[in-house]
């Protein structure tokens, strides 16, 4: 299934696939912003932390991952549906 195809029968998905995306990026961005110093961790492991904010960063950059990987796949157009009924 062509990636247009996916978009004009279920722009939906599609859309929501995209915004979460965008909202997973987004939170990553804001997350790693936080971190004051990655290198000196002088703090507790208690409350907003470094270590917390890596953890965070690398979970949603693999969801990220996740859906562009699955984004990539409705452009793919093999193993395309047998059509049916069959023309034998």
């Amino acid at each position: 299934m062509g990636l247009r195809t996916a978009v004009s029968q279920s722009w939906l998905l599609t859309a929501m696939a995209t915004g979460i995306g965008l909202w997973c990026a987004y939170i990553a961005v804001r997350t790693f912003a936080t971190i004051e110093n990655l290198w000196a961790f002088s703090g507790s492991y208690v409350g907003t932390n470094p270590v917390g904010g890596l953890a965070g960063v690398a979970v949603l950059a693999g969801i990220v991952a996740l859906l562009l990987i699955y984004m990539g796949e409705l452009g793919e157009s093999d193993p395309a549906p047998r059509a049916w009924p069959p023309e034998e």
